[in-house]
């Protein structure tokens, strides 16, 4: 067991948030530019700080622990991010509006958030949990993945617990390579992460031109997202490991590199000063007085870094002495007495067998999953609670757990196709009366599909053919400048369809009334989409270029000013309240934001939407949200969709 003077450990955890809030008031400016940069190094710019979502979620994360001790879950924290944190960027906003629709950890960092799962915004909240678990890389890497499944998944949460395990060994070791090494053995081998940081420390074995590795990187790893997780990785990996833990160099070298250079040099920083402490960083870059700013609503005794240091060292002991056995600290004051609730012997879960959602007219098993450990057998009757108008194929059942056992009951439930309506938002409850025990229940969510009809596919020939002469060959009537361009038009009108842009293939008055009969692609077809990426293929099986058109009938509970958010990766037409609002002709990479609106009214009760959807290459996918302002803020998810079967 290491041991460690509680001076000195309180010495490295000011320097990890002073290099943290160092780094990210080098790196902030320019945070998102992708070219290489040539940033030099002034002391000036680093004797106030500015603020950093970096930071900003560790220090609420402190105050979650401080308030629940070492038995906090991602449940506290996730209570904490989405009360408390006022901004919602990317995976952020996610989050938020899939905790708020009642979707749980983990799966609420994993469903419908396509874009920004693998991103940076987990590996940068690593710190915490290496000062609170310092020389336990195994803990700091828990607790780091309790964090990280708040808004991402995979590699991204393995990037927070690499990182978290680096930093925990670095209060009680030096040398760079075996932290590397440590915090590789606490992630997946198999995982892209994993391939990458390997990638880098070979490359950074055989090359000392940083510009050379940055490439690399980007030629491996890259990706168009600033804050994507790997190309900011790889850059923050090659600029510990060239920068031979002298400060300055490598925070320059992890800024100059572009992308995410807030992220990567505060958590460079962050490192660099567990390993050199504060006395010896500000012996080098003399601060008077450091202090940070902070974004979230958390209550703290003042802006200094040093006294958040000291909070921060506080919570470490009580961590050791409930928890972390794997460090002995010496000269210590007496570890902070926190009032531990008594672990609950009776607890619920749900297990969704498939996505958390259910469509209009569908249904969806559930396990709902029952745990005794007590030391005691406990019997009695669960009963499930669920939205109005909705089914299960029961409600009640009796049970009888022995002690340390689980039982499961799956259930069925239906939200019926004669519903008026289907909330976005569907809160489902479990409620348990144990004999002789407090009840106890539990909450969560059924995500309600946006219930869409939709009616095509619709295209045509590059060349319109008339009517024949009996026994006339088309070929004639298909005409080309040259020979070379005839030889296209005729294999063009054997091998591909076309679509006209501005082409009204259906009006509005059609479509809003639910079609024309006696066609099949003028009739309309009713799809659930769990999800906001909507991909063409999903909606139709025919292949090649076409035209489709979604309608959605969508009941707000309020008129509003809002954003709305359109992804797309080809051209779309898009009419609310038969208004077209926006439209683009454009092949784009798909995001969730590539056109904003901002301060876009809306009417309380219905409102028509119409989207033409247009795809010309293989594939083509569309999102459409409503937030509540421009980016980086909340989704609103109180919408409900009408039924179409209802006119």
């Amino acid at each position: 067991m290491p041991s460690i003077d509680f001076g000195e450990y309180l010495d490295r955890v000011y320097g990890c948030w002073l290099g943290k809030c160092i780094g990210g008031t080098l790196g902030g400016p320019y945070e998102g530019m992708k070219e290489l940069l040539d940033v030099e190094f002034d002391p000036s710019l680093i004797q106030h700080m500015l603020p950093n979502d970096d930071l900003d979620l560790q220090v609420l994360w402190l105050s979650v622990v401080e308030a629940k001790g070492v038995r906090f879950t991602s449940e506290d924290l996730a209570e904490a991010f989405l009360n408390r944190c006022p901004y919602a960027p990317g995976e952020y906003a996610y989050f938020k509006k899939n905790y708020a629709r009642g979707i749980r950890p983990p799966l609420c960092g994993s469903f419908n958030n396509p874009y920004y799962i693998q991103g940076m915004g987990c590996p940068i909240r690593s710190e915490i949990w290496s000062c609170l678990a310092p020389a336990n890389p195994q803990l700091a890497a828990e607790c780091a993945a309790k964090d990280g499944i708040l808004d991402h998944a995979g590699d991204s949460v393995y990037a927070e617990q690499f990182l978290a395990a680096m930093e925990s060994v670095a209060f009680v070791g030096e040398d760079l390579d075996i932290l590397i090494g440590i915090g590789l053995n606490l992630i997946p081998p198999e995982s892209r992460i994993s391939e990458l940081i390997r990638d880098v420390r070979h490359w950074c074995t055989y090359h000392t031109d940083w510009k050379q590795i940055r490439g690399r990187i980007l030629q491996k790893y890259g990706h168009p997202d600033c804050t994507n997780l790997y190309q900011n990785m790889g850059f923050l990996l090659m600029a510990l490991i060239l920068g031979e833990k002298d400060f300055a160099k490598t925070l320059l070298m992890a800024i100059n590199c572009g992308f995410d250079t807030d992220c990567t040099a505060s958590t460079a920083g962050a490192l660099l000063g567990i390993l050199s402490g504060a006395e010896s960083l500000l012996k080098e870059y003399p601060i008077e007085d450091p202090r940070f700013v902070l974004g979230v609503q958390a209550e703290r005794c003042s802006d200094r870094i040093l006294d958040l240091a000291e909070d921060t060292a506080r919570m470490g002991l009580h961590f050791a002495k409930y928890l972390n056995a794997h460090v002995e600290f010496e000269n210590a004051p007496e570890a902070p007495m926190i009032e531990l609730p008594a672990p609950t012997p009776i607890s619920i879960s749900v297990n969704y067998q498939g996505p958390p959602a259910i469509g209009l007219g569908g249904s969806r098993r559930l396990e709902l999953v029952f745990g005794n450990s007590a030391q005691w057998p406990v019997e009695g009757t669960a009963r499930l609670v669920l939205p109005e108008g909705w089914l299960a194929d029961t409600r009640k059942r009796n049970l009888h757990l022995i002690p340390g056992s689980a039982v499961s009951w799956e259930v069925d439930v239906a939200a019926p196709g004669n519903l008026d309506s289907l909330n976005e938002t569907n809160i489902l409850r479990v409620e348990w009366q144990p004999l002789n025990e407090e009840p106890v229940s539990h909450q969560f969510g059924l995500v309600g599909a946006a219930v869409w009809e939709v009616f095509g596919p619709f295209w045509q020939n590059n060349v319109e053919i008339p009517s024949l002469k009996k026994g006339e060959s088309y070929y004639a009537h298909i005409s080309g400048t040259d020979n070379n361009d005839r030889a296209d038009q005729v294999r063009t009108y054997h091998l591909n369809t076309t679509v006209d842009l501005d082409r009204d293939y259906m009006s509005l008055e059609d479509l809003l009334t639910h079609g024309i009969a006696g066609d099949p692609a003028t009739e309309p077809r009713v799809y659930n989409a769990f999800e906001d990426k909507i991909s063409v293929s999903n909606l139709v099986g025919f292949q090649g270029p076409c035209v489709v058109y979604l309608v959605r009938r969508m009941f707000s509970p309020h008129a509003r000013s809002l954003g709305v958010q359109i992804g797309h990766t080809d051209a779309y037409r898009l009419w609310i309240n038969e208004r077209l609002v926006s439209k683009s002709d454009s092949v784009d990479w798909w995001t969730p934001e590539n056109v904003h609106l901002l301060d876009f009214h809306i009417r309380k009760g219905l409102n028509t939407i119409v989207w033409k959807l247009i795809r010309r290459t293989g594939e083509a996918y569309f999102s459409l949200n409503f937030t509540k302002g421009g980016p980086c803020t909340d989704h609103y998810c109180d919408f409900a969709s009408g039924n179409p079967g209802i006119h």
